[in-house]
């Protein structure tokens, strides 16, 4: 039996041209319409497992919010069926169930209540649920007083505290500071080891990634792809790069081509340059213009032998070789490091690092290195994203991107406490205890 299931959901809002016409049409003896269909949500369709942690991911308006209130029963479908079985918590939106009258503890009480315990068992969790909260003595100051960063806090605190079967999140922990973010995706993935079925909506694609299994991607009211996290995610990020391409070529056709170039010319007259082929079908999703093509994607150690076994604190050049179909001004070429569960460590390319490419040439083929010491980070495996792009950092049109291409193990000799190692100039000093003085 699943957690959740949602079979064949529509959900339609009459828009009105005039706020009259809502009354014209309500008493109107013929049943004339005034209205205009919208559809919010249009035969959606999908089960979430006992146990499982699923994301719904989207652009702004396509419809998820509305499905999490459907789900949780605070608004209801024009059509089709939700079945939910196991006691829900909800965190949707900021304030959603607080009366703003009562203090942070009269809240926790009532929405306890409407959970089904008795005020007895609340006060049995009450201080845990402060305690995670951390909002001091405004507990007994009316929710009213609070900021937003305060509201979420005692939200999300009462949310996981009270032995959910189904916790469902809506975009909240965006208002968090990043510490308590921190502190809820370690306490999501405590209860996600405890059994805890997770439905969760966020814009963070990689906190996405890295929490869920699956993913629902919907767009406009209409499910796109469901699927594993990571390739729904994928996907989804290549939809947006090819919308925000559209959107930033206008930018584009205004900027001027900048004078200074850093382009050389590193061939003799009919030399012949070698580099390995670039195999596309190694990617988990291309996106392309077709403006331009990726030849060759390469990592060298200071030997200028091929390599895949990275070693912390040596040096290796990362080379990028393309060419292009059309003369293109202020190009620029780089690529991302992430770990597998798509935290990216870092990225790098030839605008950050001041070097321009004012403008490339049709049918000429253009290569971009980046030779640095690899940093002291954590050992294990890596994905490797190069990308090709037209404009500036702020705004540019990806020309090609090749997602999570290849893969690269890191090797760190040192402790791998933490993502990252630091070396620093240490310095220890004894004194005697009578010298000093702390103010």
């Amino acid at each position: 039996m699943s957690a959740i299931t949602v079979e064949n959901l529509t959900k339609i809002y009459k828009l009105y041209n005039d706020p009259k016409d809502r009354f014209k049409e309500a008493v109107n003896p013929f049943k004339k319409v005034y209205s205009e269909p919208f559809y919010a949500l249009r035969d959606i369709s999908f089960a979430v497992e006992e146990g499982e942690t699923v994301g719904i991911i989207g652009t702004n308006g396509s419809g998820k919010s509305t499905i999490l209130k459907i789900i949780t029963g605070v608004i209801r479908p024009t059509e089709g069926r939700v079945e939910v079985n196991g006691k829900v918590s909800a965190l949707l939106e900021l304030g959603a169930g607080f009366d703003m009258e009562y203090s942070g503890v009269e809240n926790i009480f009532m929405n306890g209540a409407v959970l089904g315990f008795t005020r007895e068992q609340m006060e049995q969790k009450k201080d845990e649920i402060l305690e995670f909260a951390d909002i001091g003595d405004f507990v007994y100051q009316p929710v009213k007083t609070y900021s937003s960063g305060m509201l979420v806090r005692l939200a999300f605190a009462l949310a996981i505290n009270v032995e959910p079967e189904i916790l469902i999140i809506d975009e909240a922990l965006a208002v968090g500071d990043a510490f308590f973010q921190a502190k809820c995706f370690h306490k999501l993935e405590e209860i996600k080891a405890g059994g805890t079925t997770i439905l969760f909506v966020s814009h963070d694609i990689v906190s996405v990634k890295k929490l869920c299994s699956r993913a629902v991607w919907i767009e406009k009211g209409i499910l796109r792809e469901i699927g594993p996290s990571g390739e729904v995610c994928e996907k989804y990020m290549s939809a947006q790069i090819i919308r925000t391409n559209e959107e930033n070529e206008k930018i584009l056709a205004q900027m001027k081509p900048e004078e200074h170039d850093d382009v050389q010319n590193r061939g003799e007259k009919n030399a012949v340059v070698r580099f390995p082929k670039f195999a596309t079908d190694h990617a988990e999703a291309m996106t392309t213009t077709g403006r331009a093509e990726l030849l060759s994607f390469y990592i060298m150690d200071e030997e200028g032998k091929p390599v895949s076994l990275l070693e912390t604190r040596k040096t290796y050049k990362f080379g990028i070789v393309a060419n292009f179909q059309e003369d293109i001004e202020h190009v620029i070429f780089g690529f991302e490091l992430e770990d597998l569960k798509g935290v990216r460590i870092f990225g790098i390319n030839n605008f950050m690092q001041n070097k321009n490419i004012a403008k490339v040439k049709k049918g000429m083929v253009y290569e971009v290195s980046f030779a640095f010491e690899l940093p002291r980070f954590h050992k294990g495996e890596y994905l490797i994203t190069p990308a090709i792009s037209a404009g500036t950092q702020d705004n540019h049109v990806v020309l090609v991107r090749a997602h999570n291409c290849q893969t690269i193990v890191i090797d760190n000799d040192g402790y791998n406490l933490a993502m990252l190692e630091l070396d620093a100039d240490t310095n220890i000093c004894e004194y005697d205890s009578e010298d000093v003085i702390v103010e």
